[in-house]
């Protein structure tokens, strides 16, 4: 993904013997410069005519000041770089793909752990109605009742993991705005109602959670999260605004 920010160290350019000594108009061009290879993944070709247009400089007041600024720059094979830039691009690279790692490792320990508590509560309730039941009872009829009575109900054990999975996901992928936060609610809706239909059992959050993480590796998450949707568990955004599974 484009790495939007990176760390600038003022002091090392206002210390800087060959930019201390530039003109206005060159430190202008090599600012310039600068800047779009930050915007270019650190890179750009050497074309005097569209490196002047980007520098408001007709080409030949610009080759001269090129001359003067280009051994600032790393220049092969007709392509040019930055030192500094290359450095603070792949410092700010390490740093976001550290960030996106944190950022799943905590929804998973936030789903794990959701998840757990829910298992153990559900248990304790099922044993708990079971002594109560079996301590009024002693006939195979009533031993029967119980069984049947104390069975965990799926709905609103789908109901309580799907609070935690909405949570989780917007924690793997982060809405970038109020359409992707509508459309994971309303997965959240699909995953909930395909449970009560009996379509799809308590597992499915966790595997619907292992789409996102894989599609949070790449550019356009969302995008690549509702593709997996599609492909995988015939996901169909218009069959939810017409109230289908």
């Amino acid at each position: 993904m484009k790495i939007k920010y990176v760390q600038l160290e003022s002091e090392a350019f206002l210390t800087d013997l060959d930019f201390v000594t530039m003109t206005l108009e060159e430190r202008g061009a090599y600012w310039t410069l600068i800047l779009y290879l930050y915007c270019n993944k650190g890179k750009c070709e050497l074309d005097i005519p569209v490196l002047s247009q980007l520098c408001n400089k007709n080409p030949k007041a610009f080759g001269k000041i090129w001359q003067n600024i280009s051994k600032k720059f790393q220049t092969r094979s007709g392509v040019i770089k930055h030192k500094r830039v290359t450095k603070e691009l792949t410092k700010a690279k390490k740093f976001r793909q550290a960030r996106s790692r944190a950022g799943l490792k905590g929804a998973d320990k936030r789903w794990h752990s959701h998840s757990t508590a829910i298992t153990k509560k559900t248990k304790g309730n099922v044993i708990e109605k079971e002594s109560k039941d079996i301590s009024y009872s002693n006939t195979t009829e009533q031993s029967s009742s119980v069984s049947s009575s104390v069975r965990p109900r799926p709905d609103k054990d789908c109901h309580i993991r799907a609070l935690h999975f909405n949570e989780a996901l917007n924690g793997i992928i982060t809405p970038r705005n109020q359409s992707d936060r509508t459309c994971f609610r309303n997965i959240t809706s699909w995953l909930m109602a395909g449970c009560a239909a009996g379509k799809f059992n308590e597992q499915i959050f966790g595997r619907v959670l292992d789409y996102a993480k894989k599609a949070s590796l790449g550019q356009n998450p969302a995008a690549v999260f509702i593709s997996l949707l599609k492909k995988e568990l015939n996901y169909n955004p218009k069959a939810i605004k017409a109230g289908q599974l």
